[in-house]
């Protein structure tokens, strides 16, 4: 609704009394993924270094869009249903010198975003490995091995709720993204001793992210204007008949309906637009917003008998559905309003006196007529 129109709306929500909305639900089918992501570390002769893998991309899932035709959509939730797996291994070596452990660690966090919603799993998910020992002395160059150590399963599971003025963006007939991502990811490889000859400890550190997305639409079914109060009445003709000039009328009445359903999204009458003989037959019709389901709006319509002649005038009602939740999802409508009317002349006095003396003078003549036959 633009501004102009909204000029006009001096009374909202008129008529309005009618049941508290109820919204509707709908899920999309889940979309399952799987991605999986590492990052490695060497310490060489240092007793501890760290690597970083931050911000890889794990996957990138469509999740349905909603339908326009179902209702207008009012809100929108990404849920995530999934687990992480972690896993780390490394090795060891080492030159002539002092015996020492080589050992590593990994931690991680995840995240998922789409479109006005997202969600991270701050607190990190961490693994330690096994290690592994190097034996001391002459020994030459020596390596070992440890690992993999894989974790338990890390349930990730969130819901995030869509921007309202994100919206639009899930409403259509195909699938909006969803990008799920590890923030960070780190491994840590670690020395016990540094003394001697070249040493050096790596350690690799794996997730693994497995599991599916889904949207959840809230929506209400779209208004449904009439005016009739119980069936669907998109044009409506008002008749005042024939009636004398200057004769003092009384005007004849009429209500638009937004036909009740406790599901139903508000009626918005944005404009009114009038064509031929608007000047005779006029109407107080006045724009309104968020008109309730089950609720009604009363007009009336006048007929001008200043003058004569046959009149009519065409009414065209511009309406939507309230102005809430996503505009892509909001339908328009039209109504019809007729009005028509016959102003007829009043005889002037002299008229009928002529009347009445040539009425007269019929009489005469018939009765003479009889007499004469007889």
């Amino acid at each position: 609704m633009n501004n102009l129109t909204r000029i006009a709306l001096a009374t909202a929500l008129l008529g309005s009394a009618g049941m508290a909305q109820a919204q509707l639900n709908a899920s999309t089918a889940s979309s399952a993924f799987s991605g999986s992501a590492s990052a490695s570390a060497t310490a060489s002769s240092v007793a501890s270094a760290s690597g970083t893998n931050n911000n890889v991309a794990i996957a990138t899932v469509g999740v349905g869009q909603f339908d326009s035709s179902t209702g207008v959509l009012v809100g929108a939730n990404i849920q995530l249903n999934s687990e992480r797996l972690q896993s780390i291994s490394g090795t060891g070596s080492k030159n002539n010198g002092p015996g020492r452990d080589a050992n590593g660690s990994g931690s991680s966090t995840a995240a998922f975003s789409a479109s006005g919603a997202s969600s991270t799993f701050a607190t990190p998910a961490t693994l330690a490995g096994s290690g592994c020992s190097l034996a001391m002395g002459p020994t030459g160059a020596i390596s070992c091995n440890w690992g993999p150590t894989t974790s338990a399963a890390v349930a990730t599971n969130a819901t995030a709720a869509v921007s309202t003025s994100n919206l639009n963006d899930y409403v259509g007939n195909g699938s909006t993204s969803v990008a799920l991502s590890l923030p960070s990811l780190q491994a840590t490889s670690t020395l016990s001793r540094t003394q001697g000859q070249a040493s050096s400890s790596t350690s690799t550190y794996t997730v693994s992210w497995s599991g599916n997305l889904q949207a959840s639409y809230d929506y209400l079914l779209h208004a449904a204007p009439s005016f009739a109060n119980s069936s669907t009445l998109s044009s409506l003709t008002l008749d005042f008949g024939t009636v004398a000039q200057g004769a003092s009328i009384s005007p004849l009445s009429f209500s638009l309906f937004n036909l009740a359903g406790a599901n139903r999204a508000g009626l918005d009458l944005d404009s009114v637009s009038g064509s031929g003989n608007t000047g005779k037959l006029t109407t107080n019709l006045a724009g309104f917003i968020d008109l309730a389901q089950g609720g009604s709006s009363s007009y009336d319509a006048w007929l001008d008998t200043t003058s004569t002649g046959n009149f009519s005038s065409h009414y065209l009602l511009n309406l939507s559905d309230a102005d809430i939740g996503a505009s892509a999802t909001r339908k328009a409508y039209q109504l019809e309003l007729n009005l028509v009317g016959n102003v007829a002349a009043v005889p002037e006095p002299e008229s009928y006196a002529m009347l009445l003396a040539g009425l007269g003078m019929i009489g005469v003549i018939a009765r003479r007529r009889r007499e004469f036959t007889r």
